[in-house]
């Protein structure tokens, strides 16, 4: 039988006029009707997910005598190929083609499948070929096309902000087809940017729309005179997501307060509170994240809003819309609150979980519970949860057992840290107690491993994560020769080291001066091909220092450089003290003259670095080389403490030149250095004075030092 006597009874009956039975062949006349059949009918099967058979059925129909394809039937064609999951993309340009050769004439719609089709493969030269394309056709691109181009520019690898931002003025500056670029073309463009990580020019995107902080901007995006739409929800959804992907956990909070306090007309979605919480969750925010967890809640109160249904459709972001918190939003609440020192908020929250989700906490939430524990220091509750999981029958995995043991290593640190700040100031320290703090966690999170590792369970069996957790636990309880028998387990383990676990190692000699064991970690590295980075050279450079051995620090220094790597600021403070301590004030210097060369990439001179070396020129009975850093410390915009000041006088003094100190003080009063007006700085004049005074006294100076303080200045 010939294939158009199947398809046009295919045809008629899809369409309402047919409807009281099926119409033969030859009773189809060629006609407008006729048309409009075969286009209703591709358009049908193309949104049933049937493209082969609407491709199939285009080409057909030329074929069928009675039968005339319409560019509407191009059009229909082509968006079915735009349909398929994966774009049919060399089909639809064909099926352009033969249609042109066929007589058809293209519209707008037509351009508009062609578009979506390039855009879904993310081709943007094409897609900007078809728009000068169009022109040549005398078709003037409408709203949507213009936001279909932009939509291209975020799925090519890599996205192209800058050419999304083109595409958005072209459109709103020459107006388009139906006036000018809806809300949809710039939350495209904002998408672009978020995902091409540029969420600087996402935010200033927003503000110029908003007419807000446009004076900062030395380069607008926008024209300030032509029309723009308001954002709406998706438009500061959008611009949160970009803030979050760039972990600008402060500026995600400021647009959330930004869209509550001046946009009382929008409201927050499930979405851009997720953005909210998972700021507060990096920020240790647990106060604030309770809050957005309620307004959360309230979304599951309200009943399906249309509006809000439509505003999420109008915008470029595909993600799923929530009515009411989910399990991410309140691990992610769980964490804020545990990391932020609501323990015990951080536990109400899993038993409230399992209220509202209908199902015990899983896995993942504990283990953010616990995490938040980590964060904090608190092991005895960490393993109090680890516990209750247990007898909830939720089975811990590497990942929970892994923030346990850190948990173990942070609650060291603190106690160190208590240990230090009492041994100073409590006259009733308890040695024994302060041991006690230190040692307890140390072996709670070393046991832990160990019984990890007789687990028969597959997924708490240790790796290299929590073997790292447990090497800081070493580091933090200054148990070096642990660490380094724990770097063996698990290379007997057939684990990987990491740049984490050298790291680790490195922190663990670092806190006790120990050299050996720190080229040790670097002749390790070398056996496993990597390369020490910036933080592993730093903490063996204060190793060497610790052990007051300062030519190590300045070798290890040269390394770094000759490595191509870039020391902090810290790392130049720490060798330049080495040899400070070690009376070698050439080479302070030497290396002081390096920090403000071009080798210092990420570093420059800050007022730690000017003071170890400013007290120690003057220590070292060099004043006027401490008198010539104290200069460049005041050109390098920064106010010189009067401990400065009172050491550089006490050298002079002990140097017998009791006039360069005060030549010195008269020159910083000059340079507006008020010594009567400010209390701290007037002590300081009084001391210079008063050695000075001393030092006349004792018979240096003569007339021309007494002549120098009149009696309404002493």
């Amino acid at each position: 039988m010939r294939k158009d006597l199947i398809l046009l009874p295919l045809i008629a009956q899809t369409v309402t006029g047919f409807s009281a039975g099926v119409t033969k062949p030859n009773q189809l006349k060629p006609n407008k009707q006729s048309s409009e059949d075969l286009s209703y009918r591709l358009l049908s099967l193309s949104r049933s997910g049937k493209i082969k058979e609407a491709v199939e059925l285009y080409y057909d129909a030329w074929n069928i005598k009675n039968v005339q394809p319409s560019t509407r039937t191009m059009n229909n064609a082509i968006g079915a190929c735009a349909r398929s999951f994966k774009p049919l993309y060399n089909e639809a340009f064909d099926i352009f083609q033969h249609g042109l050769d066929n007589g058809l004439q293209p519209n707008v719609y037509t351009f508009g499948s062609l578009m979506s089709v390039c855009a879904k493969k993310g081709n943007v030269q094409k897609c900007t070929s078809l728009l000068k394309k169009m022109k040549g056709y005398g078709i003037k691109p409408n709203s949507v096309i213009y936001s279909t181009a932009i939509s291209a520019c975020e799925r090519c690898s890599p996205p192209k902000s800058e050419l999304a931002i083109e595409l958005l003025r072209e459109g709103t500056n020459k107006g388009t087809m139906d006036g000018f670029m809806n809300i949809v073309g710039y939350n495209a463009a904002i998408s672009v940017c978020a995902r091409a990580g540029e969420w600087r020019q996402a935010c200033q995107l927003l503000n110029e729309m908003e007419g807000r902080d446009i004076a900062k901007y030395p380069k607008p995006i926008l024209d300030s005179d032509l029309f723009t739409p308001r954002p709406d929800e998706v438009t500061y959804g959008t611009v949160m997501a970009a803030c979050e992907r760039a972990k600008e956990w402060q500026k995600v909070l400021e647009l959330s307060k930004l869209m509550e306090v001046e946009r009382d007309d929008l409201t927050m979605d499930g979405m851009s509170i997720s953005s909210a919480l998972h700021a507060c969750q990096n920020l240790g925010y647990g106060r604030d994240a309770l809050i957005y967890l309620e307004k959360m809640k309230e979304l599951g109160k309200q009943s399906n809003n249309t509006q809000s249904n439509n505003q999420r459709n109008r915008g470029n972001r595909r993600r799923k819309a929530l009515k009411g918190p989910d399990d991410v939003a309140y691990r992610l609440t769980i964490s804020a609150c545990a990391r932020g020192g609501l323990i015990h908020e951080a536990i109400d929250l899993l038993q409230e979980m399992e209220t509202e989700m209908g199902s015990p906490p899983d896995v993942a939430a504990y283990s953010a519970a616990i995490g938040g524990c980590a964060e904090v220091g608190e092991y005895i509750l960490a393993f109090g949860l680890l516990k209750q999981m247990k007898q909830n029958g939720v089975e811990p995995n590497v990942i929970t057992y892994s923030a346990v043991i850190s948990a173990c290593a942070a609650a060291i640190a603190n106690a160190e840290k208590k240990r230090k700040d009492s041994k100073s100031k409590d006259p009733f320290f308890d040695e024994e107690d302060s041991e006690a703090m230190v040692k307890e966690p140390m072996r709670a999170g070393l046991k832990l491993l160990e019984k990890m590792k007789k687990d028969k369970c597959e997924d708490g069996q240790p790796n290299i994560v929590t073997y790292n957790a447990a090497i800081k636990v070493c580091a933090e309880g200054l148990d070096v020769t642990k660490a380094f028998k724990l770097l063996e387990d698990l290379l007997d383990r057939g684990l990987e080291p990491t740049i984490v676990t050298y790291g680790t190692l490195m922190t663990a000699c670092e806190r006790v001066g120990d050299v050996a064991g720190a080229s040790k970690v670097f002749r390790e590295m070398r056996a496993n091909g990597i390369k020490p980075n910036e933080i592993i050279y730093g903490a063996a450079i204060s190793c060497c220092r610790k052990a007051s051995q300062p030519e190590r620090p300045l070798l290890l220094l040269r390394k770094m450089i000759e490595d191509r790597l870039s020391p902090n600021t810290a790392t130049f403070n720490t060798v330049i003290m080495a040899q400070t301590e070690a009376g070698n004030m050439e080479k302070a210097s030497a290396v002081f003259k390096l920090l403000t060369s071009t080798h210092a990439k990420r570093a420059k001179p800050n007022r730690q670095t000017y003071n170890i070396i400013i007290k120690a020129m003057a220590a070292n009975s060099q004043p006027k080389n401490a008198e010539y850093y104290l200069k460049v410390m005041r050109e390098d915009g920064m106010m010189p403490d009067v401990d400065l000041l009172t050491a550089i006088v006490s050298s002079y003094e002990r140097a017998r030149e009791p006039i360069k100190a005060l030549q010195m003080m008269e020159s910083m009063r000059e340079a507006g250095f008020d010594f009567y007006g400010n209390k701290i700085f007037d002590v300081a004049f009084k001391q210079g004075v008063k050695v000075i005074h001393n030092v006349v006294g004792n018979g240096f100076g003569g007339e021309n030092a007494t002549a120098t303080f009149p009696d309404d200045e002493m």
